[in-house]
């Protein structure tokens, strides 16, 4: 299982890996934003759903692009639920 970035995944698919999840997010930044616990837990949803649900070797899944929504911007509430 690997999680990319988009820039890179002419060469995910090129290196034949068993699965794959692309993200829209930019290099160093794979997961998602430093400190940004929903987009990174939504990739890591995404691989985890991939490897449950492939059903043969070599499948790419693509996280749609998604609005950035600031660490500053989520509410008491919400931040809690994420932990």
């Amino acid at each position: 299982m690997v999680i990319g970035i988009r820039a890179f995944l002419p060469t995910l698919r090129a290196m034949s890996l068993p699965r794959v999840v692309v993200t829209p997010n930019l290099l160093g930044r794979t997961l998602g934003p430093p400190g940004d616990r929903m987009a990174q837990r939504s990739a890591l949803l995404a691989a985890l759903e991939l490897l449950e649900s492939a059903r043969a070797g070599g499948e790419v899944r693509t996280i749609e692009d998604r609005p950035f929504v600031p660490v500053r911007s989520l509410t008491q509430r919400e931040t809690t639920s994420l932990e």
